[in-house]
C-alpha cells in the first residue's frame, strides 16, 4: 500500500467563510457557491497559512521540513541564468514561468527578461500560470485562488478557490482546475481532490470528485494506508492523525487529437489525462461519463508529475523517484505501456527533484526538463545531449529559488508581447 502523504510545507487552503481559519473546505459545492458570489461582488480571498505536513511515522519528523518550500539550500552562485546555449540546436522561443510567489516572467533564450506580470497583493505560492491570447494570463495560487489578469496585470477576476497544481484551458474559454477538499473517511479527516470547471467569467462548477469516485478508482491502485481505520489492530498511521491526502491529483490535460485517439476511443480528443501522485497512477477519464478508460503506473512510477499526451499519442511525464533517490523523464506508448524514451542523470543521483518537476516536448523534438527542486532547467536532444541550460538567478545567500514548472512558448505565441528589436529570429533560436 502507498503512503498517504500530504506534501510537507503545503498550506491548508482558507475557509471561505472564515478566511484565516486553517481548514480544507469540507464540501466543495458550498465553496463553489460562495466563490461565485464573491467573484460577482469583486471580493478576494484571505491570505492562507502554510499547510501542515504529513508522512508515514518513521519519516514524519525528517520530512516535515521538506516538500513544496520555495528555496534550495546550498546553491552555487556561479551557476546563474543561462549557462549553456547551443544556438544551432536549441528550439526557438521564449520561456514562461512564475517566481512561485506573485510574479510571472517571460524571458528570452539568453535569460533576459522580456515581460513581467504582477498578481494582486496578498498572493502566496502562485506556482503556475498559462498565457492567454490577449497577453493576459490565468494563475493558480495554491489553495488560495484562481486569478485572471490582463496584459498590464489588471485584475479581470480573482476567484477564492482551493486550486492547485494545474490549469487546463478549454476551447470555449473555460478552464479545468484541480481542487482539494476535506472529507470524513474511515474515522479521519482526509483531503480528496476533484476537478472544477471555471468559465471565462470566473464562475466555478464542480466537474469530478475523487471522493465520489473512490470505489470506481479502487481497482486501478493497490490501496492506501488510510483505508485502515485509526485505532484498529495494525494501524500503520498510529500516532499521526492529521495532514492526510488520499490521491494528490497534480495534473490534468485535455487530450489533443492524435492518430491513436482516432483509432482507440480510450484516447480520443477531449478525454482527460490526470495524475494521482500518491497512487503512482496515470488515469484517463472519458469526456462523457468521466469514467476510467485507461490507467498505467503502479510499481513503474515513484510519485510522478505532469503527464502530457504528445501529438503522436505517446505520453511524456516526470517521474520524481522520491523514494528511489533519483529522477527520470519517461515517454511511454500507452497502448502497450512500453517506455520508448527516457532521460536520467549521469550518475543517476545527479538528476533529482524530490517533490516537483515537469517536462515539455518541443517542436524540434527536444525535451525541456524542469528539475524543480534545484531551480534548474535543461533542454535535451533525442540522443540526450544538453543544448540549453538555465539556473534560476534568484539567489539569496546560499539559497536558490525553486521553479515549479517552466514552459517554452513558440515565437508566434508571444509576438505581440516582445518589444521590437528583441524578437527571436524564426528558425535560429537566437535572440538578437
Amino acid at each position: 500500500m502507498l503512503d498517504p502523504l500530504r506534501t510537507p510545507g503545503k498550506a491548508d487552503p482558507p475557509s471561505f467563510t472564515m478566511p484565516y481559519h486553517r481548514s480544507v473546505p469540507h464540501r466543495i459545492s458550498s465553496v463553489i457557491a460562495l466563490a461565485a458570489l464573491l467573484v460577482s461582488a469583486g471580493c478576494g480571498a484571505g491570505s492562507p497559512e502554510d499547510r501542515g505536513a504529513g508522512e508515514p511515522a518513521a519519516r514524519i519528523e525528517h520530512l516535515k521540513s521538506l516538500g513544496y518550500v520555495s528555496w534550495d539550500e546550498g546553491a552555487d552562485p556561479s551557476r546563474s541564468g543561462v549557462t549553456l546555449f547551443d544556438e544551432t540546436r536549441t528550439s526557438p522561443g521564449y520561456n514562461f514561468y512564475t517566481d512561485d510567489v506573485d510574479k510571472v516572467f517571460l524571458t528570452d533564450l539568453h535569460g533576459r527578461k522580456i515581460r513581467e506580470w504582477h498578481l494582486p497583493p496578498g498572493k502566496r505560492q502562485c506556482e503556475y500560470a498559462i498565457l492567454l491570447g490577449d497577453g493576459g494570463l490565468v494563475a493558480e495560487c495554491v489553495d488560495q485562488s484562481l486569478t485572471r489578469i490582463g496584459p498590464s496585470s489588471e485584475v479581470i477576476w480573482d476567484l477564492p478557490f482551493p486550486a492547485h497544481h494545474d490549469i487546463a484551458p478549454l476551447a470555449d474559454g473555460s478552464f479545468l482546475v484541480p481542487y482539494l477538499e476535506n472529507r470524513e473517511y474511515q474515522g479521519r479527516q482526509v483531503g480528496f481532490d476533484g476537478i472544477a470547471r471555471v468559465d471565462a467569467a470566473g464562475h466555478p462548477s464542480n466537474l469530478w470528485s475523487s471522493f465520489e469516485r473512490l470505489d470506481e478508482l479502487r481497482p486501478y491502485h493497490s490501496g492506501s494506508k488510510l483505508d485502515v481505520p485509526p485505532g484498529s489492530a495494525g494501524d500503520p498511521l498510529k500516532g499521526w492523525e492529521q495532514g492526510f491526502e488520499y490521491f494528490h491529483l497534480n495534473s490534468v490535460q485535455v487530450l489533443p487529437r492524435t492518430p491513436l485517439g482516432e483509432r482507440d476511443r480510450r484516447f480520443r480528443a477531449g478525454n482527460l489525462l490526470i495524475c494521482l501522485r500518491n497512487m503512482n497512477l496515470l488515469v484517463i477519464l472519458d469526456q462523457d461519463g468521466l469514467g476510467v478508460t485507461w490507467s498505467w503506473g503502479g510499481d513503474e512510477l515513484d510519485l510522478p508529475h505532469m503527464p502530457r499526451m504528445l501529438p503522436d499519442g505517446h505520453i511524456l511525464l516526470f517521474d520524481n523517484g522520491t523514494y528511489r533517490g533519483w529522477s527520470r523523464v519517461l515517454e511511454i506508448e500507452p497502448e502497450s505501456g512500453r517506455v520508448v524514451w527516457s532521460y536520467e542523470g549521469t550518475p543517476r543521483e545527479s538528476f533529482f527533484s524530490k517533490w516537483r518537476g515537469g517536462a515539455q516536448r518541443l517542436p524540434n523534438g527536444d525535451t525541456l526538463i524542469c528539475e524543480s527542486e534545484r531551480g534548474h532547467v535543461i533542454e535535451v536532444t533525442p540522443d540526450k545531449k544538453i543544448v540549453w541550460e538555465f539556473w534560476n538567478p534568484e539567489i539569496v545567500g546560499t539559497k536558490r529559488k525553486r521553479i515549479y514548472r517552466f514552459a517554452r512558448l513558440e515565437p508566434p505565441v508571444v509576438e505581440s508581447l516582445v518589444p521590437r528589436g528583441s524578437a527571436t529570429q524564426p528558425g535560429d533560436g537566437v535572440t538578437r
